[in-house]
């Protein structure tokens, strides 16, 4: 690759060889150290070869003593070019433009990427930077690297380490958010009950501190209390002597029932695809940009799906230009009424979505049961399950109420 690039930039011809004495030549050539290369031989018994211009200005007394003549029959490489299109300055100056403008290009920033960011969105990101006058477009000099660390750090608890730089045109962030709470939250030691969330039977208790209220395989009711947060203190004579108020703290879980509903129209829209498809592709440059799709006679629903890219020319040279093919397809509407099938494959799905959800709460189901009513223009898809779950809620203690203190004096 170095050799071609060396032969184009100093020029090199090609040429016929015939004579006496064709091969004498070639090995006078050899002797003296001029680069041949790409040897052939013609149907007439010529030789082609390949040489280079400061090889072929040597190569005159070999010539004569080897009694053969020499014909250029091409000349090759970049003087040869630049000769022949001495008269052609608009096109070197062409040249020499998208050089510059490349040049000018490259000296501000076209794309910004984070690495890293779980807790943090991109666009949280790249609104701080906003804030801090980075954005697209602006020059490299102006972005100190190692105050956007610092800055990113203070601004960003939950990041712990920063690295900011600077490649081609692009600006990459590298972060890394800390796995651990910041800030550990303070305990809530308010007193309070802890009540039933909804109705159920007992099935599983374990307290930890308050006075339980209930127990194991006792039917409750939603509200009721299930642990009280006042804490008599007993004497001898089994009389309450003085009570103080905690924060009841305990696991409860109850079999309880949860029901679903859901009412959809028989009749529902429908989209398929007519077959007629359009393609077209679209460049944007700043605030410019150019959209092409192939035209259509008439007018329909159409349905488009884009493929962007930013242009780049090299790895990490990236342009303020992007393009994109387009898709689209033509769809067309109607309403018919739901099949069987279908009812059954959508009353499914609703049970499946709603199992999930309360699956993702540490929901257990216990039983499941879905049924399908359908009537003229309308249809119910009802639901029903047995589950196992946690009841507990927190409710401020309710302080009991205590007689005055001069009807006790009375008595």
């Amino acid at each position: 690759m170095i050799i071609w690039l060396l032969h184009n930039w100093k020029g090199y011809v090609r040429l016929r060889l015939h004579g006496y004495s064709p091969e004498r030549f070639l090995n006078l050539c050899n002797a003296r150290g001029l680069e041949v290369w790409g040897i052939l031989c013609n149907r007439d018994g010529d030789y082609e070869f390949y040489m280079t211009v400061e090889g072929y200005r040597r190569v005159k007394p070999l010539v004569r003593k080897a009694q053969v003549r020499l014909h250029i029959i091409g000349r090759c490489g970049l003087p040869f070019f630049i000769y022949r299109n001495r008269k052609r300055w608009y096109f070197g100056a062409g040249i020499g433009a998208f050089f510059i403008l490349l040049y000018v290009m490259s000296l501000f920033i076209w794309d910004i990427q984070f690495e890293g960011n779980y807790r943090y969105t991109y666009d949280t990101l790249l609104r701080y930077l906003d804030t801090r006058n980075i954005d697209y477009g602006m020059l490299k000099s102006r972005i100190d690297c190692e105050d956007l660390e610092a800055a990113i750090r203070t601004s960003f608890p939950e990041i712990t380490w920063v690295s900011a730089r600077v490649s081609g045109t692009r600006l990459l962030i590298h972060i890394k958010e800390n796995e651990v709470l910041s800030v550990i939250p303070e305990k809530d030691e308010t007193p309070c009950d802890i009540v039933a969330s909804q109705a159920g039977t007992i099935t599983h208790m374990v307290v930890r501190s308050g006075t339980a209220r209930v127990s194991v395989g006792d039917e409750v009711e939603e509200g009721q209390v299930l642990v009280s947060g006042r804490v008599p203190i007993i004497n001898d004579s089994e009389e309450e002597v003085k009570a103080y108020l905690v924060r009841a703290d305990a696991d409860i879980r109850a079999k309880t029932s949860r029901e679903y509903e859901k009412t959809l129209s028989l009749l529902h829209r429908e989209r398929v695809e007519t077959g007629r498809k359009r393609k077209g592709f679209y460049m944007k440059a700043g605030q410019w940009s150019f959209t092409f799709l192939t035209p259509v006679k008439e007018g329909g629903e159409w349905d488009y799906a884009m493929e962007e890219q930013q242009l780049k020319l090299f790895s990490n040279f990236y342009l303020p230009v992007y393009f994109g093919n387009i898709r689209g397809k033509e769809m067309a509407s109607y309403e018919r009424k739901y099949t069987k099938d279908e009812l059954l494959h959508l009353s499914k799905a609703i049970n499946y979505q709603f199992v999930e959800n309360l699956e993702e709460k540490g929901v257990q189901i216990l039983e499941n049961n879905d049924r399908i009513e359908t009537s003229v223009s309308e249809c119910r898809i009802l639901g029903n399950l047995i589950t196992e779950e946690s009841i507990v809620k927190t409710r401020p203690v309710e302080e009991p109420m205590t007689e005055p203190e001069e009807t006790k004096t009375a008595e």
